[in-house]
C-alpha cells in the first residue's frame, strides 16, 4: 500500500532492519520454479538499483545512479528493497507474499519541481497451474477484491518482471506533493506598439 507522509517516515524507520538484511544479498535472481518456491516456502530477500528497470523509469526524471552496496546504505532513491516468501496453508493453492520498498524520484506535476514518491507494497498471490485457471478467474463474475491475485507457476518465473510490474501500478499517474503551489508558465508578452497621437496627422495635413 502506499502511505500518508507520517506513516510514510514510521514504516521507514521501522524497516532500517529489513532493507539492511535485503542490502546484503545485492541483486536479484533472474527467474525462480514458482510452485516449488512456494510449496518449500522458500523465502528471496534482495535489494538492486532501480535503474534496471526500464519499463518503470520510461518518462520519470532521472534517478540517481547506485552501483555499490555501501553507497545503497546511505540514500534511499536510487534503491529497491524486495522480500519474496512462499507459504502453504491447508486447503489452499501454493501463495507467495510480495514485499517491495522504494523512494522513486517523480515531477510534481503541481509546482514542477522534484518529488521523493514512498513506495510500500505487500501483495500476496496464489500460484496456480495453468494460465486457463487464471482466465477463467478473470472471467468470473466479479471477484471478491479480498481475493489474492493470481500467478501462473512458470519454472523459470521472472521475480524482477513482477517487483517492476508493482511499482509501476504504485506510481500515481498524476504526481503531486501534498502541499505546494501552482506553478506559474511564463507568459511571452507581445511588445508593445506606440500609440499614435490623432494629432499629429492633424499636424502633418496643416504643413502641407
Amino acid at each position: 500500500m502506499t502511505v500518508d507522509p507520517i506513516e510514510s517516515t514510521r514504516f521507514w524507520d521501522e524497516d532500517r532492519g529489513w532493507r539492511a538484511a535485503c542490502l546484503g544479498q545485492w541483486g536479484v535472481p533472474k527467474t525462480v520454479d514458482l510452485r516449488r518456491f512456494a510449496r518449500e516456502s522458500q523465502r528471496l530477500d534482495g535489494a538492486f538499483a532501480i535503474g534496471r528497470l526500464v519499463r518503470l523509469l520510461e518518462g520519470l526524471p532521472e534517478q540517481p545512479l547506485v552501483r555499490e552496496v555501501n553507497v545503497a546504505a546511505e540514500q534511499g532513491i536510487g534503491v529497491v528493497w524486495f522480500s519474496l516468501a512462499g507459504q502453504m496453508q491447508l486447503g489452499r493453492k501454493p501463495q507467495v507474499v510480495l514485499k517491495v520498498q522504494a523512494q522513486i524520484l517523480l515531477t510534481c506535476q503541481r509546482c514542477m519541481q522534484p518529488m521523493t514518491f514512498t513506495v510500500n507494497e505487500s501483495v500476496l498471490f496464489d500460484v496456480v497451474r495453468q494460465e486457463s485457471a487464471l482466465n477463467d478467474a478473470n472471467d468470473a463474475e466479479p471477484i471478491d477484491p479480498d481475493t489474492p491475485e493470481e500467478l501462473v507457476a512458470d519454472p523459470r518465473f521472472d521475480i524482477e518482471m513482477l517487483i517492476e510490474d508493482q511499482l509501476i501500478l504504485a506510481v500515481p499517474y498524476v504526481p503531486k506533493h501534498d502541499s505546494c503551489t501552482a506553478a506559474v508558465l511564463p507568459v511571452e508578452e507581445e511588445p508593445e506598439t506606440p500609440r499614435r497621437s490623432p494629432f499629429g496627422s492633424l499636424a502633418a495635413l496643416k504643413g502641407r
